[in-house]
């Protein structure tokens, strides 16, 4: 269930540069080309010491053994835990109660997901819902995509109902249509107050971000529905060589 569990910066979206300690958790129904998830093989791994990058296998089967893992990795500028993947939400009704016990303890709660499980959602401080373009797949028939799309935008309007701060992610390549993400923010828009996060892919599998020009577009063309909740952010863990 569960691949890893570290302290490290948020290296993308509306929190990048925040303290997070991340509990991965394996395995993801889609097959996203810019996806690395497929190149993660460990499991249940848990940081030696906060920010260490130096893991070691523990047993990791109960909520008292997950929780012992994030105790052991708080640092006093955390900000959030954060429960990513993978698809997190494979794995809800676990999540659920550890993210009471966490919640209990102080901690803040955010989810990283891909939003395809609207009917699995439940409260967390953040939340952000990486939505899909077409060309995120290599083979996609329309009315697959258009259901993934309308899975994100429900869990997206549940979340922002029941009072999380949720965002969303868009990974865009130089095959993004800026269309595509100008009906997007419209949609984003008619749910209400809203961030979108921008984010060009760091290169991998021939998979190459657009150009700067093409990137000024797309935001510009995107405040016309969401106004300056627009924000570009690269993945800068990548940048900087760290977890």
């Amino acid at each position: 269930m569960i691949r890893e569990i570290f302290n490290s910066i948020m290296g993308e979206g509306k929190y990048i540069g925040r303290r997070f300690i991340f509990i991965r958790f394996a395995g993801c129904p889609l097959n996203c080309l810019y996806c690395d998830e497929e190149h993660k093989k460990h499991v249940n791994l848990v940081e030696q010491y906060p920010s260490s990058g130096k893991f070691e296998k523990q047993n990791l089967e109960s909520e008292e053994d997950i929780i012992k893992a994030v105790n052991k990795l708080k640092t006093p500028d955390l900000f959030s835990v954060s429960f990513t993947g993978g698809e997190p939400l494979l794995y809800h009704k676990e999540i659920k109660e550890i993210s009471k016990i966490l919640k209990n303890l102080g901690y803040r709660t955010f989810l990283e997901s891909n939003g395809i499980f609207p009917e699995r959602v439940f409260h967390f401080d953040i939340a952000s819902i990486d939505i899909k373009l077409k060309d995120h797949f290599k083979n996609i028939g329309e009315e697959e995509y258009k259901k993934i799309y309308k899975n994100e935008l429900k869990t997206i309007k549940k979340f922002y109902n029941m009072g999380t701060d949720v965002y969303a992610k868009i990974v865009i390549t130089k095959d993004s249509k800026i269309n595509d993400l100008v009906e997007i923010s419209k949609d984003l828009s008619d749910i209400g107050d809203v961030m979108l996060c921008i984010q060009p892919a760091t290169p991998i599998n021939n998979i190459q971000p657009p150009s700067q020009k093409t990137l000024f577009k797309i935001m510009e063309a995107c405040g016309e529905h969401l106004k300056d909740n627009v924000m570009l952010t690269l993945q800068i863990h990548k940048i900087l060589n760290i977890l």
